[in-house]
């Protein structure tokens, strides 16, 4: 009997509990079309611009529901607060508790960003700031730029307080940080006058404490900016690297033999035959190394020892610098040789059956065979034979190295057309391993049309020494062209592959003919760059002249 009126009880709550849950349930009504209006800030509460603000509550009113699991990432209050202030949901309104011991005449900031989205996931339209002074004047000082990065990235803001700050500003959280745009813009506005410092970063780091050994970041070309009263600064331009540093040797493959692999962080095809590599035996003795490029990944080297080899090798190197910016850093890495004999067939890489070769009308493009494993080049008599339907072209043979081979025909390819390769087993030498499988292995390959060039033109308004242009192209095949501006301001770029291509202009402050993106320990402001804003169509057989360019403060 008491175990019925227990149940009895138990469920006679049930409609209360109800009633409190869906009471708490903040939610719009359901139906109708799919909504993809972005939803807006429509008011705040006190208004935006309120003077004398001591604190308390800040409503945010919305036109429609927001997600709320949005709101912590989307919502900031700037300079930050040493306690974050507590967001509280509640449907199409956002309350922001901020605390009482606020800092007398300051300018607080509401910052929105576009990570905000509504209930149906679609983003605000644009960022928004809303601000509030402890004093009785709002704060209208402004920076803004732009930020060009690979990926998303965000502007951190440094108020400098002292001289000491001025050097060690990037040990504390930021006062300001904000997310930059999809095209990299940026704008912090209601700033009081004072000194500033900015580092852009990758979005994950936006708000935190720099750490330079561990995070990517990009500096302007500035030591600092100056903001006096209601004063407006832009273009603070800032290039966010792809990596900080060199690039680093990160792993080393014994393959067979006396043969190994290097690999590195980035691609290193450009400084091969720069990179100081040295082989350490066990007995401390130094091997005499040949040194060749991975043609298929930039990011390899190849390396043959001439040497009997010991059970374990040490790979070393000093790293290469140039102008004092690091290009590969020092490293050091022991692997274990092997001994054991390979059983696998010798194959080709490259070409395969899909290969098409990109050819020119006014130059003989090669044909570069690459071998998976070493070959030895001393045959008399060349295993290659190229042939177009069923006549033999005359070629000349160059071993690049022992795995790859050179093939230039004596007259040019034809364009739009199928060549066939024939390569004889019994004239190839491999040095470990088995021979290719097939007597004659026999790959099709097709040439491309001739390709088409332009030339483009381009001049500056502002005359400024020690410029570098350079152009990338925007398709996948990636292809950079560069040259130095004259101090006219007018450059000439010859022979560009049509296409659609990027054009970075740079001041080469240290005269290392690359970008130096500057240090923040010791702090290195960056080199001043223009980044042209739209895309640059080349097409074949055309000059273009772009109109002239305002470099702005480059100089």
């Amino acid at each position: 009997m008491s175990s019925n009126k227990n149940y009895l009880k138990q469920f006679s709550l049930l409609p209360v509990l109800y009633f409190l849950v869906s009471c708490a349930a903040v939610q719009s009504p359901s139906g109708g079309p799919k909504d993809e209006t972005p939803p807006e800030l429509i008011e705040t509460r006190p208004p935006n611009g309120t003077v004398n603000f001591k604190g308390g509550r800040v409503e945010l009113l919305f036109s429609e529901f927001i997600n709320a699991n949005s709101i912590n990432k989307a919502i900031r209050v700037l300079p930050s607060l040493t306690k974050s202030p507590e967001l509280i949901y509640k449907g199409e309104k956002i309350i922001i508790e901020f605390p009482d011991s606020l800092v007398q005449n300051q300018t607080y900031i509401i910052v929105i960003d576009r990570s905000l989205i509504d209930e149906h996931n679609v983003k605000i339209e644009k960022g928004t700031q809303v601000a509030f002074s402890t004093g009785d004047k709002i704060d209208d000082g402004l920076i803004s730029g732009n930020v060009i990065s690979s990926k998303m990235a965000s502007v951190n803001l440094w108020k400098i307080k002292n001289e000491l700050d001025m050097i060690s500003f990037y040990k504390r959280v930021p006062d300001y940080a904000i997310d930059a745009t999809d095209n990299g813009n940026y704008e912090f506005r209601f700033l009081s006058p004072g000194k500033y410092k900015i580092v852009a970063v990758e979005s994950s780091a936006s708000g935190l404490i720099l750490s330079p050994d561990r995070m990517v970041y990009g500096l302007p070309s500035r030591d600092f900016i100056q903001i006096e009263e209601g004063e407006t600064v832009n273009n603070i331009q800032v290039k966010i690297p792809d990596n900080r540093g060199g690039s680093k040797m990160i792993k080393a493959d014994w393959l067979n033999g006396n043969w190994g692999q290097i690999s590195f962080s980035d691609n290193i095809s450009k400084w091969v035959d720069k990179i100081p590599i040295t082989i350490i035996q066990d007995d401390s003795s130094i091997s005499k190394t040949s040194i060749y490029k991975d043609l298929l990944d930039g990011s390899k080297l190849h390396f043959i020892l001439n040497d009997e080899v010991q059970d374990y090798v040490t790979i070393k190197t000093s790293g290469l610098t140039l102008q004092g910016s690091p290009i590969i850093e020092p490293g050091l890495i022991r692997i274990k040789t092997d001994s054991s004999i390979d059983t696998t067939n010798l194959s080709i890489l490259s070409p395969t059956s899909k290969f098409i070769l990109k050819i020119e009308a006014d130059s003989i493009a090669s044909l570069k065979v690459i071998f998976s494993s070493l070959v030895k080049d001393g045959s008399e008599i060349e295993p290659f034979i190229i042939k177009k339907d069923s006549t033999i072209t005359p070629i000349d043979i160059q071993w690049e190295s022992p795995l790859v081979a050179r093939i230039t025909p004596e007259n040019n390819w034809d364009p739009n057309t199928q060549y066939r390769l024939d390569i004889i087993k019994e004239l190839i030498n491999p040095v470990y391993g088995q021979n290719l499988k097939d007597s004659i292995k026999t790959i099709f390959f097709k040439t491309s049309d001739y390709q088409g060039f332009g030339n483009l033109l381009i001049s500056c308004k502002n005359e400024v020494s020690g410029l570098i242009a350079q152009v990338a192209k925007m398709e996948k095949e990636s292809a950079h062209y560069r040259t130095v501006v004259d101090s006219s301001g007018t450059f000439i770029m010859k022979k560009i592959v049509e296409g659609n291509y990027s054009l970075f202009i740079y001041k080469d402050s240290d005269s290392n003919g690359a970008y130096s993106y500057g240090g923040i320990d010791p702090y290195n402001a960056s080199e001043g760059f223009y980044s042209y804003p739209d895309t640059i169509k080349v097409r074949a057989n055309w000059d273009l002249e772009l109109d002239q360019i305002n470099l702005g403060d480059l100089e």
